[in-house]
């Protein structure tokens, strides 16, 4: 979630229900062994301090005004048996028998029905990691003070550390019934930030659909509650249930940001949901909402409309490093190196506001990736000496394999063909992804000198090395597809696909290769037609299923699908598709003007090449 919750929960157990799972060892008669006295003396300092726990004592408030009432004495609490408990636990924690001090306490707690004695049993089980007991303490805690929300947060959290989700909805609830009204909305709307960790996120939602239940019905409602429960089916992948959730929080409060931001978050899912987004900034425009609308537009490659998008975030928040830094690497995609290049270096224009502490404060964005951006923007513009500035500033120790690559590529424009190959491969090993990224840094350079042959060797002997790379099986099925060795390239993507089931880039390009080749159009529909279900709205995907259609003959259903990827992503091989389905029905000023864009866009692209040699258009 997005929002800090309203009251941050004690840290139990950040390592897994596994590291609770040991048990305090039983409390035995406690034995008071010979001690030097600066040990005794230390135990009786902690004694105190245990003491102070809130057991109370008497206390003789001198007046210094004879005319005012003295203050009222109360007899202190504790009497010989307590005294003695306290004296022993802390002499036992000091030798290291926690289970001894956690009995003393929980005992005295229960007894004295006294919630910092019971706290602090809890705290002796949690250092020994021993949850059950842990537990037991916080019940009784609860018990001895059920308007406790703290005793509530400690239960909740123990019994998430022990993995026993069924029970975490009770207490969690008790936490949000004691906070205080005005912060009762952001404590819902950030839980399921707090429950984020659960790795079960079906049972993490169905905490958040029970803890929530008494705030979502009734004429109290809160719009908050349903958008904690939309978050959390939504992060369980229960679509519908999620759209329903957002659904009855529009009918409490329209305009409430967490709608946005609950609607940008299903819009791959839910196209249509997009208007909702649409409505809401035009009606309570919240930049909040519009950087993660941006942020949605870019994951499906719409860089156009995100770009307009971040360009207003930017107008109302011109300090806005993250807006700043999306906004240039949107530019960029689109080939607009300046307009990115200006919006990188108003972000490094930034001066941050010191931390409270008075320390200087900080960006809150990678500058390596400001760094690489601007060697991209550079680069763009054929300024290759300055791009290999920006770079070294990214990587001043020359140890990062990704940054050292995109040098090489730099000395690979100037026609510094082996200095680049040197470069790389001078880069150490640390370990086997390293050499990895180094195979797949090489293959890069292969394909950038066109050696599209020995980028395809390399992939077999890598494939030998790294055998079930999804990566490098998929690499070399597209080499063989440019290649035209397609014998090669069903296997391999049907491989990449049994090892990556949810992964849409090989359903995608299998499905275009049998549609590039005009065979088995029916199975090449329906591979695209997964990897649109797995990224609804990839314009890239999009402009396959445009070419499926075109293969099929539904000529209509072509223009629609290729129409709304070139809008998305006027990219120079959707330009090419576009521009022949126009050409063979007859648009040919139309479609000359498409190919043109992409031309300009990309002059080198090989689809848009090929099917100008094909089709002969006076451009």
């Amino acid at each position: 979630m997005r929002f800090r919750p309203a009251v941050r929960a004690p840290q139990v157990n950040r390592q897994g229900p596994e590291m609770l799972n040991q048990s305090l060892p039983s409390s035995r008669p406690p034995a008071l062994s010979a001690k030097p006295l600066v040990v005794w003396r230390h135990t009786l300092l902690a004694l105190a301090a245990a003491c102070s726990l809130g057991v109370t004592h008497a206390q003789d408030t001198a007046a210094k005004d004879d005319a005012k009432p003295k203050a009222e004495v109360r007899n202190s609490v504790m009497d010989a048996t307590l005294f003695y408990q306290l004296l022993i636990s802390e002499i036992q924690v000091r030798q290291g028998d926690l289970g001894t001090a956690y009995q003393l306490y929980l005992d005295a707690g229960k007894r004295l029905q006294n919630p910092q004695l019971l706290q602090k049993a809890v705290d002796y089980a949690l250092q020994a990691r021993a949850g059950e007991q842990a537990l037991a303490a916080a019940k009784a805690w609860r018990q001895a003070l059920p308007e406790s929300r703290e005793a509530a947060e400690y239960t909740a959290q123990i019994l998430m550390a022990l993995g026993r989700y069924d029970e975490v909805a009770e207490p969690i609830r008790s936490v949000l019934r004691l906070t205080p009204p005005q912060a009762l909305p952001s404590g819902l709307i950030g839980l399921p930030r707090s429950l984020g960790r659960i790795s079960d996120h079906k049972a993490a939602a169905q905490i958040i659909d029970d803890a929530t239940a008494p705030w979502r019905e009734g004429k109290g409602a809160l719009a908050e509650a349903w958008i904690a429960d939309g978050e959390g089916w939504t992060m369980a992948g229960d679509i519908n249930r999620a759209r329903r959730a957002l659904e009855s929080a529009q009918k409490i409060s329209p305009t409430h940001p967490g709608i946005g931001l609950l609607a940008a978050e299903l819009m791959s899912s839910h196209p249509d949901l997009e208007q909702v987004v649409l409505q809401q900034l035009n009606a309570a425009p919240n930049d909040v909402v519009r950087l993660a609308y941006a942020r949605k537009l870019t994951a499906a490659q719409r860089m156009a409309d995100a770009a307009v998008q971040l360009e207003l975030v930017v107008k109302s928040q011109p300090d806005n490093a993250q807006a700043l830094l999306t906004l240039g690497a949107v530019r960029l995609e689109l080939g607009q190196s300046q307009q990115g290049e200006a919006a990188l270096k108003r972000l490094l224009d930034i001066k941050p506001a010191p931390k409270p502490d008075g320390t200087p404060g900080t960006l809150g964005v990678d500058l390596e990736t400001v760094h690489v951006l601007l060697a991209q923007a550079a680069e763009q513009r054929k300024q290759y000496v300055q791009a290999d500035e920006w770079l070294r500033k990214a990587d001043p120790e020359t140890s990062r394999i990704k940054i050292q690559t995109a040098r090489a590529k730099l000395l690979i424009l100037q026609g510094k063909t082996p200095e680049a190959f040197k470069l790389l491969r001078a880069m150490p090993e640390g370990e086997p992804r390293d050499a990895l990224a180094k195979i797949n840094a090489e293959v890069q350079l292969l394909r950038d000198i066109k050696a599209f042959d020995d980028a395809h060797k390399l992939l077999k002997q890598a494939n030998q090395r790294f055998p079930n790379d999804p990566g490098l099986l998929y690499d070399q099925a597209m080499l063989a597809e440019q290649l035209g060795q397609h014998d090669e390239v069903a296997p391999l993507l049907r491989k990449v696909i049994e090892l990556t089931p949810d992964d849409p880039n090989a359903y995608n390009a299998l499905g275009y290769s049998l549609a590039d080749r005009n065979v088995s159009l029916e199975e090449a529909q329906a591979l695209v037609g997964k990897a649109l279900s797995l990224r609804p709205g990839d314009p890239f995907i999009t402009d396959s299923m445009g070419w499926v259609a075109f293969r099929q003959g539904r000529m209509e259903d072509a223009l629609t699908l290729l129409r709304q990827a070139y809008s998305a992503r006027p990219d120079a091989e959707i330009a090419a598709h576009l521009g022949e389905v126009l050409w063979v029905q007859g648009r040919k000023d139309e479609a000359i003007k498409v190919w043109r864009e992409g031309r300009e866009r990309d002059a080198t692209n090989k689809t848009l090449r090929d099917t100008l040699q094909r089709l002969k258009p006076a451009l």
